[in-house]
């Protein structure tokens, strides 16, 4: 029997996903901007559904009752590396005496979105589109599983401390260290945030030696989330002339990295941020001499320019290619490979600029090499002071097009530029995964005539279109994640996901979910 890995998921209990609850309200406007399209009230149905049985399934007592709805699809023959997601100072870094406050104050406010705005206005809509009595019901089951959130978000641990500061962190390591030894398929990672150490409550690099490389050390590898308000380039981690950091030692004893690294996903609530390293700023990285100040704020309807905006400032490729240039043998993993919209952006070499003012087109094209000029110039046509781009290209023209874009920068592709990373063979222990795949449509079930959400047309798009075309080395660089149990806020069930993935795969699946992961985990 073959023994898969999935090098990316979570197990963690309700006292973490309650901080996603953001993501709860991101699927429920997502639905609200769905009503005024056409479609069915069986598909609106489907979709508030899917959100009763995510909080349902995720809202367990504890990790191993997690564990255990997972393994119940994987049954036993899937290695999983359960990742930490250290939240302790993703609300405000310097203002320790507040942070709580702060932060439970906007969650109540979340609680009050989602019951006295954002559900309501669904089921209004919903029942003047529709007039379906089964869609109220199924508004009404989310409601009843918001209110148990709320219920859960009074509740304090057994020190008598607020389930969302330092103690929920310390539950985390503590629930994964008991599954570390209690399973021998999980294998999961130390999460690191270095403004710990700032903090005075950790030495980083000494805490790593005793997690992962003492004896019997439950941990295998490192977690980083840049975008919960940390730069890539903190010092902590890239090390100084008087201090080893994280990089040096994980690269040093070959400790793998697990990097969130799209613009979607979770990031800080904090509008000004002290950062310490490198930032993107206005497409230049810099190191801020004052505090970074965000354009949107978090807690607004902008949540998603909020989340899309910390992601390019805080965690950019170019910001890794920094880590990488010092740390060429780091082994890391590049995860979500940017995030399943810019990879089928990237695979389909989907060109947005249908329309451009000629002088800025002029000014960007201007520093391309004379052949991506004449590509650029011959896809667009002028008229009254804006170029149009040429339509019905072939793919091979779009993609000649689409690349001197890239190049000229009109176009911010995530997936490109860590492709552009992992195959470099400067870097030979790059990675990146395909975690949290969520691109896909609505299918019937042929058992029960159900609908459910599939992905495995686009994966075999992404198979035939790109992984297909890649050389052996290239291939190697692809690993397989599930984002278990996130991913189910915004796709497939695990079950679904899993068998999309082998079905669009097929005997090549043993590349990404045995042979790569194998190398990348360190594992005879």
């Amino acid at each position: 029997m073959k023994t898969y890995y999935d090098v990316h998921c979570h197990i963690f209990n309700k006292d973490v996903i309650i901080r996603k609850l953001v993501n709860v309200v991101q699927s429920l406007l997502s639905i609200r901007d769905l009503l005024d399209k056409d479609f069915s009230g069986e598909v609106l149905r489907h979709k508030i559904d899917e959100i009763t049985h995510v909080l349902t399934e995720v809202t367990q007592e504890s990790s191993e009752d997690v564990f255990k709805a997972q393994d119940k699809v994987y049954q036993g023959q899937v290695v999983t590396t359960p990742l930490m997601f250290d939240l302790t100072y993703a609300d405000d870094n310097d203002d320790d005496e507040n942070r709580n406050k702060r932060y439970r104050r906007r969650i109540k406010s979340i609680f009050w979105l989602l019951r006295a705005v954002v559900l309501p206005v669904v089921e209004a809509i919903a029942r003047r589109k529709y007039d379906n009595d089964e869609l109220a019901e199924a508004i009404d089951k989310v409601q009843k599983e918001v209110k148990k959130f709320q219920k859960n978000f009074k509740v304090k641990s057994d020190e008598e401390v607020e389930i969302f500061d330092n103690a929920n962190y310390q539950q985390q390591i503590a629930d994964l260290e008991y599954l570390s030894k209690k399973y021998e398929t999980i294998k999961p990672f130390f999460g690191v945030d270095p403004r710990r150490e700032y903090k005075g409550l950790v030495n980083t690099v000494e805490k790593l030696k005793e997690k992962i490389l003492a004896d019997d050390a439950p941990f295998y590898g490192v977690k980083l989330y840049a975008p919960a308000g940390f730069s890539p380039t903190d010092p902590v981690l890239m090390g100084t002339d008087d201090q080893e950091g994280v990089y040096g030692l994980c690269e040093k004893n070959k400790i793998p990295i697990t990097v969130h690294n799209s613009n979607a996903g979770f990031a800080c609530f904090s509008t000004v941020l002290n950062v310490r390293g490198h930032v993107l700023l206005n497409n230049n990285i810099v190191e801020p001499t004052k505090p970074l100040r965000f354009d949107y704020r978090f807690f607004s309807r902008h949540v998603s320019d909020a989340i899309e905006e910390r992601a390019k400032k805080l965690n950019h490729p170019q910001l890794w290619e920094l880590v990488l240039e010092k740390y060429p043998n780091l082994v890391i993993n590049f995860a979500h490979f940017g995030g399943s919209g810019q990879i089928m952006e990237y695979v389909n070499y989907n060109i947005k600029f249908k329309k451009v003012d000629a002088d800025i087109f002029e000014d960007a094209i201007l520093p391309l090499s004379s052949e991506d000029k004449a590509v650029v110039k011959a896809a667009y046509t002028e008229k009254r002071g804006n170029v149009y781009l040429r339509e019905n290209m072939t793919i091979r023209e779009r993609a000649k097009v689409w690349n001197a874009l890239y190049r000229a920068g009109f176009i911010d592709n995530w997936a490109k530029a860590i492709f552009d990373l992992v195959k470099n063979p400067a870097y030979p222990n790059a990675y990146t995964d395909l975690s949290c795949f969520s691109e896909g449509m609505l299918i019937e079930s042929p058992e029960d005539q159900k609908l459910t959400f599939s992905i495995k047309e686009e994966l075999k798009t992404f198979k035939y279109n790109f992984f297909d075309k890649l050389n052996d080395y290239e291939r190697s660089k692809i690993l397989y994640g599930s984002d278990y149990y996130l991913t189910q806020f915004f796709g497939p069930t695990l079950q679904q996901y899993f068998d999309d993935f082998q079905a669009a795969f097929d005997d090549d699946f043993d590349i990404i979910a045995i042979n790569n992961p194998k190398r990348f985990l360190n594992i005879p």
